[in-house]
């Protein structure tokens, strides 16, 4: 199993300082991403958003997904590879 946590940096805070969208998993190697929020994200008045783009950036991503979200150049997002 293959795991990204997604993470949005906002403007307003400090650098270095994001939010744990949630997760993008892959339970196989032909399995299509699954997006899971994450319970800090149930917090934020934002969620449906920031959930929404996650869904958006994995969606265009396509094939290859795993590798082209980590190579993402984003002021605001990233994606980073966790086990």
């Amino acid at each position: 199993m293959r795991m990204l946590e997604a993470r949005f940096h906002p403007q307003r805070k400090a650098v270095g300082d994001f939010i744990v969208v949630g997760h993008v998993v892959w339970k196989s190697e032909r399995a299509r991403p699954v997006v899971q929020a994450s319970t800090e994200l149930l917090t934020l008045r934002e969620q449906a958003t920031l959930l929404s783009k996650v869904h958006y950036l994995v969606s265009i991503s396509a094939r290859e997904s795993f590798e082209r979200l980590q190579d993402l150049r984003s002021q605001f997002w990233s994606f980073v590879e966790i086990h």
